[in-house]
């Protein structure tokens, strides 16, 4: 048998990982099994022990591989906003599959066991990740928080992911689930003062007045 390049083996670990998440997502995490990720990746079972020697290897290795990356969490408050209330694409997956896979795998967090024990620690991980955000935001002046930095990042998180799950599940637009998560996250962060960036953007839009001085 040939010898399989990194590049491949790593391309079908990707593949297998992906997998797993639309089974989750699918299925729901108790009825994913290895023949569920098999067939849904087209791959051999020989190909999935390759890689993994378990179901339980597998989906810590699927949710480390959908984590939240700290490069690609903003600094700034409107573009961390504008994120949180994105219904896009993440990773590849379309907006309903990665819902669908959140709340399965919080619902088989709900039970002591194996799976709270490996969801907690990444999730405590994005939660202190995002306060640590809000705090230096808070810290620069941009923006006033109403509560502690990592109570409003799971305010945050609670309310983005809860108005995906109802307006998903009510068939919505896209578009009015984003709007309502927008509104929704000013009112747990206050914004005090815009980036000149914004203000030059606003400017040039026709939305804002450039100020004129106090008569003498």
């Amino acid at each position: 048998m040939p010898k399989r390049s990194p590049e491949h083996m790593k391309a079908q670990r990707e593949r297998i990982l992906r997998a797993t998440i639309r089974c989750i997502g699918e299925l729901g995490l108790e009825k994913t099994s290895i023949a569920t990720i098999r067939s849904k990746a087209d791959l051999s079972t020989g190909a999935i022990y390759k890689h993994f020697g378990s179901k339980d290897e597998i989906v810590k290795a699927a949710l480390q591989f959908a984590a939240m990356d700290p490069s690609e969490v903003p600094h700034r408050w409107s573009p961390l906003r504008d994120d949180l209330a994105a219904l896009e694409e993440q990773h590849g997956f379309d907006v309903t599959t990665i819902a669908r896979a959140n709340l399965e795998l919080l619902a088989s967090g709900l039970r002591p066991g194996p799976m709270r024990d490996l969801l907690k620690p990444q999730m405590e991980q994005a939660l202190v990740l995002l306060a640590e955000r809000l705090s230096a935001m808070e810290e620069s002046g941009e923006i006033r928080l109403k509560m502690s930095a990592l109570r409003t990042a799971t305010c945050l998180i609670a309310l983005t992911e809860g108005q995906k799950w109802l307006g998903l599940a009510g068939e919505r637009e896209f578009k009015d689930i984003s709007a309502d998560i927008a509104a929704g996250l000013e009112c747990l962060v206050e914004p005090i003062r815009s980036t000149s960036s914004e203000i030059s953007n606003r400017l040039h839009s026709g939305e804002a007045e450039v100020p004129k001085p106090d008569p003498l």
